[in-house]
């Protein structure tokens, strides 16, 4: 029997502590190359493993429609108020440290 990776990663987010090194590996990902679309791959894939997307926009104070396009890329540079408003959602806050 083989176990899909979207199951697997499902499974693993249920973590609070995987949650939280998920999402800061591919927040240190973005901001080396970029990508801008895993982040928010990784950010839908923690809300989806705790709630569903329009509950989380409803809680966040998101219009869903405006969330579900910025986490698959539609929406290419969000504000740094929603990215935080998604964050905090999530009990996250950003964190800035010399290099």
């Amino acid at each position: 029997m083989t176990i899909r990776f979207d199951d697997y990663l499902n499974k693993e987010l249920q973590n609070p502590e995987f949650q939280q090194e998920w999402l800061r590996q591919t927040i240190l990902e973005y901001t080396k190359d970029g990508d801008y679309v895993e982040f928010f791959r990784a950010l839908e894939q923690v809300i989806k493993a705790r709630t569903t997307v329009s509950k989380f926009a409803q809680q966040v104070g998101i219009n869903r429609v405006q969330l579900v396009d910025i986490l698959h890329g539609r929406t290419k540079t969000p504000s740094l108020l929603t990215i935080a408003k998604i964050l905090s959602g999530l009990g996250y806050t950003i964190d800035l440290k010399s290099a």
